[in-house]
């Protein structure tokens, strides 16, 4: 083999490989990409509550978990809100895109929180999730 196919075969290689490499769907079960900061969001933001569960070990505290998916990043603002029967406390972020919330319910009612995020775009998107209030 020549110093010229030498040298000729790795650019050939790299310029065949590039197309792969460079687009297409996700493979089969792979998730898509989750968009960039300062890109157009794919889809609006989605906000969920996982769960509230009682925390208090025989006082009516409790602990909700919340996360937001889609929309266009970075996430400009989270809160948690009392909707009926509940005192919100301290908010702690469990990651770019999740938060807990500690507070106090009003023992034997049904307690109700909202939970809200803003997008870069100025897209807001809320859940409210009702959970029975018992220490």
């Amino acid at each position: 083999m020549t110093a010229f196919a030498r040298l000729l075969r790795p650019v050939v290689l790299l310029v065949s490989l590039s197309p792969l490499a460079c687009g297409g769907p996700p493979p089969e079960g792979e998730a898509p990409p989750a968009p960039e900061q300062g890109k157009q969001a794919l889809t609006p933001p989605t906000v969920t509550i996982s769960t509230c569960y009682m925390s208090g070990f025989g006082r009516p505290n409790f602990t909700c978990e919340g996360q937001v998916t889609g929309g266009t990043l970075p996430y400009n603002f989270f809160a948690w809100w009392n909707v009926a029967n509940t005192t919100i406390g301290v908010m702690t972020f469990t990651g770019p895109n999740s938060t807990k919330v500690n507070g106090r319910c009003v023992a034997y009612q049904t307690a109700q929180v909202r939970f809200e995020v803003t997008d870069a775009d100025g897209v807001t998107a809320d859940a409210v999730y009702s959970f029975p209030c018992v220490p």
